[in-house]
Formats: C-alpha cells, sequence, structure tokens
C-alpha cells in the first residue's frame, strides 16, 4: 500500500514538473560532462525552433548553442556561472538574444544543468534606447543644451557631458552636486537663481529662468535655466536642462551697440539739421521779416492795398519762422539738458497741441533730475513718436501724458481716444516708429508695451530703470546750445 502511494505521489510529482517545463518561457537542458543531452525541456522549439527530438539528434548543446559556453574549471569552482549574454541563429534563420545560465547539479544522469532565457525583446528595446540617447545627445550638442537630474531626498546630482562642458568642466573631473552648481553662478545672479528653483521645488511647479554661470575653467557663459520638479508630500525630485546663451547674448550686445550707434549717429544728424535751421534758415527768416518792416516804413505813402499785402507778407513769414524755430526744437531739444525732462515733456505736449489742435492732459510726478541724460533722452523722444503716432493714425481729439520718477523706474503712458487697431492684425508688422521706439527703450534697459484696439484708442507704456548700468552716451555733447 506504501509503495502505490509512494509511486502515485512520484507519478503527480513528474506531471507537475512536465506541465511546469511546458509553461516555461526558458528552455532547461541538462548535459554530462562531455555537453551530452541527457534531459531537453519539452517546450525548447518556442526559443530555438528546433523539437527535443531534432535537438537530440544534435547530441551536445555546443551544437544547439553554436559553441561551447561553459568554462569547466570556473564551473567547478564556483558551482554556477550567472548571466551569460549570447546569440543564437534558430532553425528557421532567426537571430535571438539569449540569457544563458549554467549550473553544477547531480540530475537525470547529468551534471550541468543550462536555464536558456530568450531576452530579444529587451536586447531590442536596449539597443532603440541606446539609438534614442544618441539622437538625443547629439540634439542636446546642437542645441547647446545639457540634462540635470536631482534627487532631493540623497542629495545625489547627475549632470550630462553637456551639463559639465556649460560649467567649464569638459573632463567630467567635478562631481556633480546643488551646491558646486550654485556656487558657479554669479554672484549677482545666485540668490535669484536660488530662490527660484525653490519655489518651483515647494510648489512642484516648472521654473525657468536667465543668469550667469563662471565655470571651473574660468569662462563666463549666458544660461537658460528650465526645470521641473516633482513631489509626493514632499520634494523629491528635479529635473530640467541648461541651455548655453552665450552666443545670443554676444549677437544681442553687438546689435544693441550697433543699433546704438546708428540712434547716436541719427541724433547727431538732428542736431546739425537742427543748427543749419537755427543759424542759417532761421536767421534769414528772421532778417526778411526786418526788412519787411523797414520796406513797409518806408511805404508810409503807399495804396492801403500795398500796406496789406506787406502785413500778409510779414505775417506769413513770422509763421515761417516760428515753424522753423518749432522743427528746430523738434529734431534737438536743446532745452531737455537746460530745462530738465519735466519742462522738455510740458513744452513738447504745448508745441503738438499749437500745430495740431490736439488737446493734451499732462501729469507729471517725482524728481525728473534724477533722471540721468540717456533716459531722459529716450523718455523724450519716445513721447515725441508716440503723440505724432497720435495725429497721423489715431484721429483723436484727446490724449494723455502721464510721467511718473519714483523708486527705481521711470514709467511713461500716452494714451489716446482715438480709433485704435486690432493688434492681431498687425503682430509681427511694427511700423519703421514703433521699432525706434522698441530700440531707445532697448539701449537703455528699459520696456515698452503697446496696447490697442479697434474703438478704444491707443496706449503705449513705458518703464526705464532709473540707473544705469553702462552709458549708451545718445545726449548732446557738452557744446550744444539751446535753440
Amino acid at each position: 500500500m506504501e509503495d502505490q502511494l509512494a509511486t502515485q505521489a512520484l507519478r503527480e510529482s513528474e506531471e507537475l514538473h512536465r506541465v511546469t517545463l511546458l509553461n516555461m518561457s526558458d528552455a532547461v537542458f541538462i548535459t554530462d560532462d562531455h555537453g551530452i543531452f541527457t534531459f531537453i525541456c519539452p517546450n525548447a522549439d518556442l526559443i530555438f525552433g528546433y523539437g527535443p527530438d531534432e535537438i537530440r539528434t544534435m547530441e551536445r548543446i555546443s551544437h544547439l548553442l553554436g559553441r561551447e559556453l561553459v568554462d569547466r574549471e570556473l564551473l567547478a569552482t564556483s558551482g554556477e556561472i550567472r548571466n551569460i549574454e549570447h546569440e543564437i541563429t534558430t532553425k528557421h534563420g532567426a537571430h535571438r538574444a539569449l540569457l544563458v545560465h549554467i549550473k553544477k547539479v547531480s540530475i537525470k544522469r547529468g551534471t550541468t544543468l543550462y536555464t536558456c532565457r530568450d531576452v530579444s525583446e529587451r536586447k531590442d528595446a536596449e539597443r532603440t534606447l541606446r539609438r534614442n540617447e544618441e539622437r538625443l545627445t547629439l540634439a542636446l550638442e546642437a542645441a547647446s543644451m545639457g540634462t540635470w537630474d536631482w534627487d532631493i531626498p540623497t542629495g545625489r546630482m547627475t549632470w550630462s557631458p553637456q551639463t559639465h562642458r556649460l560649467l567649464g568642466d569638459a573632463n567630467g573631473s567635478h562631481a556633480p552636486s546643488f551646491a558646486s552648481f550654485l556656487g558657479r553662478v554669479d554672484a549677482a545672479d545666485r540668490e535669484r537663481v536660488s530662490r527660484t528653483m525653490a519655489q518651483a521645488m515647494e510648489g512642484a511647479a516648472s521654473y525657468e529662468t536667465e543668469f550667469r554661470v563662471h565655470g571651473y575653467d574660468d569662462s563666463e557663459r549666458w544660461v537658460l535655466g528650465k526645470g521641473k520638479a516633482l513631489k509626493n508630500g514632499k520634494p523629491l525630485r528635479m529635473i530640467g536642462v541648461f541651455v548655453d546663451l552665450t552666443a545670443r547674448h554676444h549677437i544681442e550686445r553687438e546689435l544693441q551697440e550697433l543699433s546704438g550707434r546708428l540712434i547716436h549717429a541719427h541724433e547727431e544728424e538732428r542736431i546739425r539739421l537742427s543748427r543749419e535751421l537755427h543759424d542759417d534758415l532761421a536767421q534769414r527768416v528772421a532778417l526778411h521779416a526786418a526788412e519787411l518792416t523797414l520796406l513797409r516804413g518806408r511805404l508810409k505813402d503807399a495804396s492801403p492795398d500795398v500796406h496789406e499785402q506787406i502785413a500778409a507778407l510779414s505775417k506769413q513769414t513770422a509763421g515761417i519762422g516760428a515753424a522753423l524755430h518749432r522743427l528746430s526744437h523738434e529734431l534737438h531739444p536743446a532745452r531737455l539738458s537746460a530745462l530738465g525732462l519735466d519742462a522738455s515733456i510740458r513744452s513738447l505736449c504745448r508745441n503738438v497741441t499749437e500745430a495740431h489742435k490736439l488737446a493734451i492732459d499732462v501729469a507729471i510726478s517725482g524728481n525728473s533730475t534724477a533722471v540721468d541724460s540717456d533716459a531722459a533722452l529716450c523718455i523724450y523722444r519716445i513721447t515725441q513718436e508716440a503723440l505724432q503716432n497720435v495725429v497721423k493714425h489715431s484721429g483723436a481729439s484727446r490724449a494723455t501724458v502721464t510721467l511718473s520718477i519714483q523708486d527705481s523706474n521711470i514709467r511713461l503712458t500716452v494714451g489716446d481716444d482715438g480709433a485704435g487697431f486690432n493688434q492681431d492684425a498687425v503682430k509681427g508688422k511694427d511700423t519703421l516708429g514703433l521699432v525706434s521706439m522698441r530700440e531707445r527703450a532697448r539701449l537703455v534697459r528699459g520696456q515698452i508695451e503697446v496696447t490697442s484696439s479697434p474703438g478704444h484708442g491707443t496706449r503705449v507704456d513705458v518703464r526705464v530703470p532709473l540707473s544705469m548700468p553702462e552709458a549708451s552716451h545718445l545726449t548732446n555733447s557738452p557744446e550744444d546750445k539751446s535753440v
């Protein structure tokens, strides 16, 4: 009875073993010390394409695998060899990647157990991943971008090779860390960058900021940092990219210098024309007016018609003189340096009102003497251009000019109640006047914004910092004289 139960248990165990092998994705083989098969799993065809009977005719496992994989001395010493990567060709000519484990056993009259796992899909995925990483690396290098990854709980940070290069560490000899990155950021930008990243970390948000870095190689670069924080109750990770903007900043600086020289040349030409008008034409017109007055005195006995004609000529001459004086002042506001920004803006608005019958409400607050000459000329010219646009294009009956000088900024607003325009329709089509205003504002590190809509007028808002780090030298020379 006990023998029957033992036989039944052995039969059930063998059946369970057979079913298990059939449902495994791995192929299992047992060989003797010479590599001759003593056991072949029934599902070997799933990997190799050969059935058990076909494999048995090969006799040795080296014939199935294509070569001998086992190092007998190593196997005898260690008892097991794991994770041997090997490629085979199946019965149908397909190539498959295997991961083979070899273990010393004593079972089924054999001494060596082979377990073969098909890892072709994983290998394909790894190759695809490598190709994508290579393409990404090439794209990042072409775009002068580097990536970084910061594990916040552990403090561990990784930099891509391009990030190392951006920070002047082409050889990758410096260990990445947030502290070492922050130490490379320019002192003037460091607190802002640290605060921006801390806020993103706290709110699990994205951030974007520009800053300067001083590399380990003593180079200075402009960098755009973009990143995103991840958290689960507490900050876990930040990932992001650094973009090298140094070349762009150099180009912008060169363009700004060129623009500054062009505007400076423009201002000098205005000064020359203003002096020509004042010293030549205006003086000649004044002389002509005086001669007309003398002529009128000599012709006391002339007819009333002659006196009327002389009076009309005198009036026209006076009008021409006034127009020349106004044009000379518009070309070169010498009063700006003599009287200051406040008085010059008010004078400009009075002249526009007299010439074009446009009512202008002027409101100026703050100490205009605190405004440096470059910023004052910028504000004056933008006001002048904005009012000219009101006169030419808006059809407005009233305009407002508001100048506020306080804290660290100069704020100018020029608005009107005219026709306005559709900003979407003219997007990317700045007129020459608007381009000039934007360039003037940019030269003094200012910002300008134009707001308009059909039927609701137009508003030009300008903000310029009071203190200028670098002078642009656009203002009058010391020899300039009042008109």
